[in-house]
């Protein structure tokens, strides 16, 4: 008899960005949907997920984290970004760096529940309507609370305070048993917490704004 999938929580592991790789030289990046970027020898591989810094003349790029998407020889594209109307690349020096980011386990975890945001709805009705009119607006990328047993100076939990205070980009990484593959999601640390009581332990949770798309990749 046919089943459906499913994945055990045991089993997968769930990682939080906390550091770099080295820095590579980029030496150009299209204007274009998606955006592509030149980087001699770069090694990364679908899925990584990597800072663009100090890119000269498309500046919109800078400071952000990216999923590699189509990784080939010298190239590699960002997913899901439309370059076509940033600033044009500037050739010459500086050119611009990317790092990939390095994963952590988050061993501590015992939770995590992921919200999708809602879109907009643009009434639009007119004169000649029978009923109100709609269009679908921007879509909130939503939410994603983690829940965990608290050891506050792991690596983990003291860079998602880190995150929190500093207002950067973080990483988050599932990847599921066996045949699951694996997501990758983006966004800012919003809110951290902990809590405990008599006969228990301590415990925290952290909430993240996404600021994007899940990505979901095979395994």
């Amino acid at each position: 008899m046919a089943q459906g999938k499913r994945y055990k929580f045991q089993g997968s592991t769930f990682q939080i960005g906390v550091g770099y790789g080295a820095s590579k030289n980029i030496t150009n990046v299209t204007q274009a949907d998606p955006a592509v970027v030149s980087v001699a020898a770069h090694g990364y591989s679908e899925g990584a997920v990597v800072l663009v810094e100090e890119v000269p003349g498309m500046i919109e790029l800078n400071g952000n984290l990216y999923v590699v998407d189509d990784p080939a020889s010298g190239t590699f594209e960002l997913a899901g970004v439309d370059s076509t109307g940033y600033t044009a690349f500037v050739s010459g020096s500086p050119s611009g760096n990317v790092r990939a980011i390095t994963f952590s386990d988050f061993c501590e975890l015992t939770g995590v529940n992921q919200q999708d945001g809602t879109a907009d709805e643009i009434e639009v009705t007119t004169i000649c309507s029978n009923a109100k009119e709609f269009e679908v607006g921007l879509s909130d990328s939503g939410s994603l609370t983690l829940d965990f047993n608290l050891a506050p100076n792991q690596t983990v939990q003291a860079f998602l305070r880190q995150a929190k205070a500093d207002g950067t980009d973080v990483a988050f990484k599932v990847t599921f048993p066996g045949d699951g593959g694996s997501l990758i999601m983006l966004g800012n640390v919003q809110a951290t917490s902990f809590q405990g009581s008599v006969n228990g332990v301590w415990t925290g949770s952290a909430t993240i704004k996404l600021t994007g798309e899940i990505f979901v990749l095979a395994a």
